[in-house]
């Protein structure tokens, strides 16, 4: 009888402590679809003033910009950057080479650089 109690006993307890927990929220599902990382983050010895210029993003947010009219990469800070001057940003720097916007997205440096964020940019 006391095996039984105490077997009912550890039952109740387990049951109650299932109660108390709390299920995370679900993870997102990992796409395959997912963009590429852009090239490491190169050595840019332009002016901040230039990249502001050019990307219409804040230019302390701003590390480098790399590439041609092709396609461009403007790395910079996602905490520090002006949220609707990233989103302006790949016109911007297309009008700069004399041509229009094709494609844009944002994904990860190569060396992946805490903080820092890639702005791929396709003029056309």
């Amino acid at each position: 009888m006391h095996r039984t109690a105490s077997a009912l006993l550890a039952a109740l307890l387990t049951l109650s402590l299932s109660a108390c927990m709390e299920t995370g929220p679900a993870l997102p599902a990992v796409s395959d679809a997912a963009p590429a990382l852009a090239p490491p983050i190169p050595v840019d010895n332009r002016a901040k003033a230039d990249f502001a210029r050019m990307t219409g993003i804040n230019s302390d947010a701003v590390a480098a910009i790399s590439g041609d009219a092709a396609r461009s990469y403007i790395y910079f800070d996602l905490f520090a950057a002006n949220k609707e001057a990233v989103a302006a940003a790949p016109e911007r720097l297309c009008r700069q080479y004399g041509k229009s916007l094709k494609t844009s997205h944002v994904t990860d440096p190569g060396d992946r650089v805490p903080g820092m964020k890639a702005l791929v940019v396709e003029c056309k």
